[in-house]
């Protein structure tokens, strides 16, 4: 074979489950901050229903976790918080908003790649490539669904597979590896 390809466990969405959760609390804290401190009363009945909109959502969203997908209920619930600056007529902070989810989910779709090639390594993680020469590595190896390639800077790469990447025999693609180290040694 000369090339194989793994999918990598990526730790993204967990990060961006957090980052989720974070904005979310921040918008109630901030729609708390403009009932508090607004005298326009279109403002303080939109900042009153964005409280309670954010407030039923996460009461709906645990008891039914089960039947509705995160990924959806952050969707519905970022549609929601763009709406709110839109109507608080706060357009920059809509705009940076939209910006924001756009880019997350985005990055969030990417898959992180490593390919192993005779010429050369590519790890592919999120907005990064990042191209190895085989010159450059001191070994690598395949073991347990667990990818490590040491470098000869005293660097070491460990990466989680997927489940897509199992089918990738471990001793065939070590000895790929062998082969690839021992020329450039």
């Amino acid at each position: 074979m000369n090339q194989f390809t793994f999918t990598l466990k990526d730790n993204t969405q967990k990060a961006f489950n957090s980052f989720f959760w974070f904005l979310y609390f921040l918008h109630l804290i901030a729609a708390f901050v403009i009932v508090l401190n607004t005298k326009d009363k279109l403002q303080n009945n939109c900042a009153i229903a964005a409280i309670i909109v954010f407030i039923v959502s996460i009461a709906l969203y645990y008891p039914l976790k089960n039947k509705i997908s995160l990924y959806s209920f952050q969707l519905a619930v970022f549609a929601v918080m763009i709406l709110f600056w839109l109507l608080q007529m706060a357009w920059l902070a809509a705009i940076i908003m939209l910006a924001i989810i756009g880019f997350s989910f985005f990055v969030l779709k990417r898959k992180s790649t490593a390919l192993f090639k005779k010429e050369d390594i590519l790890i592919v993680r999120s907005l990064i490539k990042k191209y190895y020469q085989w010159k450059d590595i001191e070994n690598v190896v395949l073991k347990d669904n667990l990818l490590s390639i040491d470098l000869k800077s005293n660097h070491l790469i460990q990466v989680e597979i997927t489940s897509e990447s199992y089918s990738i025999d471990e001793s065939t693609f070590n000895q790929f590896c062998r082969q690839q180290i021992i020329p450039n040694s």
